[in-house]
């Protein structure tokens, strides 16, 4: 995605899906290639993934809130989202890292 023209003053949140390759004083490195350097943690909110999403979790693409739908069947286990509208939304159709968890229930 194209990144629009900025001015300085703009507010502006950036979100970055990677793996943690080192971490120290004012510094993240992740990869693939990508280096966050900051003065203040306070300024940055880290959201830790444990992996795949599981049943129940609420999470939204930036343009609709989704629930982690999952059914157990004889055949096998199904995993799914599904929209506000009812309709499915298949892991296919929305990449993990665009997703951002609102709600996990314990």
């Amino acid at each position: 995605m194209p990144i629009p023209h900025l001015s300085p003053g703009d507010r502006v949140r950036v979100t970055v899906s990677a793996t943690l390759v080192r971490s120290g004083p004012g510094c993240l490195e992740l990869s693939p290639r990508t280096y966050i350097e900051f003065e203040s943690e306070d300024d940055l909110e880290v959201e830790v993934l444990d992996g795949r999403f599981r049943r129940g979790d609420v999470a939204t693409d930036g343009t609709r809130t989704l629930m982690r739908t999952v059914v157990v069947r004889d055949s096998g286990t199904e995993a799914y989202w599904t929209a506000p509208d009812g309709s499915v939304v298949r892991d296919a159709e929305v990449p993990p890292g665009a997703l951002r968890l609102l709600l996990r229930i314990a």
